[in-house]
């Protein structure tokens, strides 16, 4: 598992798309608590510790309810299988849902009044709450904000499924949350202090829309879209794969790599690895049948979720070990290699 990736994530959704959604909340309900305590305005009265502690209740809630369900979605994927296709889908509707929010914070007609928050009734439990000075009311809201919809909190529950582990999935989910952390506590810190302006909303908004467009066009890579950037810019450069192996190097490699005889089919072995595939530029001969062999060594990114999406092929790749997806004869072009999520891509040649 790529865990920096994980954290990074979590530290980019802690500051956008989260933000924007539950943030919100907090932000709303530590207001509320201020105004029924009767806090004074003056910075001077209140502690550090009294600042932080909404937070640490909310983070602690969400911490908990999110570690839970990634631990169920690393089982259900761990007893029957997960369907590499499924990633793509999650990015587009992450992306979609980013893109609504971000319109939503820069005060788009249409958008800023569509919000996603818990169920009424949790919600009235909570603010009957809010009189309390304990985390109480922020540990049962961050339990909650597991119902709110965020773009890459999907991302990250597809990757927890697709890990087929539930110790593993609990952890995604875990250490996301636990990357989101610091600047929740900043926005709790300074819902306590000041009034959060409209800059802030504005500035948050773009940056949601534009990360909104970023995983829209994962989603298109791992479905396979001619319409994606990289394939776009493949049509306009002439340049047919991202590849860091020049072909010649990648026929070479897939040639010493597989059991390629002319009567019988072509065998390619593509190491897939936590950061990528090795190679990721291979090729192979039309009209002949084609055998992918992806080896695998302690894997737990969502390479594991591989597929070639023009080709309506995918199989879930062991931890460790391997697996064959057999493509049979294709006729001569470039074919897509690419994870669920989009994120790792690799191109299959055949001449």
């Amino acid at each position: 598992m790529n865990w920096a990736m994980v954290l990074g994530a979590g530290l980019l959704a802690g500051a956008t798309t989260c933000a924007a959604t539950q943030g919100g909340l907090l932000v709303g309900l530590i207001g509320r608590q201020k105004k029924a305590a009767g806090v004074a305005s003056a910075a001077g009265e209140r502690s550090l510790a009294d600042d932080l502690t909404p937070v640490a209740g909310f983070l602690s809630g969400k911490l908990i309810s999110h570690a839970l369900i990634g631990f169920v979605l690393g089982a259900v994927g761990s007893l029957v299988g997960f369907d590499a296709r499924v990633g793509a889908l999650a990015q587009w509707l992450a992306g979609i849902l980013m893109i609504t929010l971000g319109l939503g914070s820069l005060g788009v007609p249409g958008f800023r009044e569509i919000q996603f928050t818990p169920p009424t009734s949790w919600l009235n439990v909570v603010r009957r709450s809010t009189r309390s000075q304990s985390a109480a009311a922020p540990f049962m809201l961050g339990l909650a904000v597991l119902l709110v919809p965020c773009g890459v909190t999907i991302s990250m529950e597809v990757l927890a499924a697709s890990s087929g582990s539930p110790i593993t999935g609990a952890a995604v989910m875990a250490l996301f949350v636990l990357g989101t952390a610091p600047m929740f506590s900043l926005f709790g810190y300074l819902s306590q202090r000041f009034t959060t302006g409209r800059g802030l909303n504005l500035a948050m908004g773009a940056v949601v829309v534009v990360l909104g467009l970023f995983t829209i066009n994962a989603g298109m890579v791992a479905a396979g879209s001619p319409y994606s950037v990289q394939a776009l810019r493949a049509r306009l450069t002439g340049v047919t794969s991202p590849a860091v192996v020049p072909s010649s190097q990648a026929s070479a490699a897939a040639s010493a790599g597989g059991a390629t005889t002319a009567a019988g089919p072509q065998v390619i072995r593509i190491d897939a690895k936590s950061s990528g595939y090795e190679p990721n530029y291979v090729t192979a001969r039309a009209g002949s049948d084609i055998k992918l062999v992806f080896r695998t060594n302690n894997v737990w990114s969502c390479i594991r979720a591989t597929m070639l999406p023009t080709l309506d092929k995918s199989a879930i790749l062991p931890q460790t070990g391997s697996s064959t997806i057999d493509v049979g004869a294709l006729e001569a072009g470039d074919y897509p290699i690419s994870c669920s999520m989009g994120m790792y891509t690799a191109t299959l040649h055949v001449v």
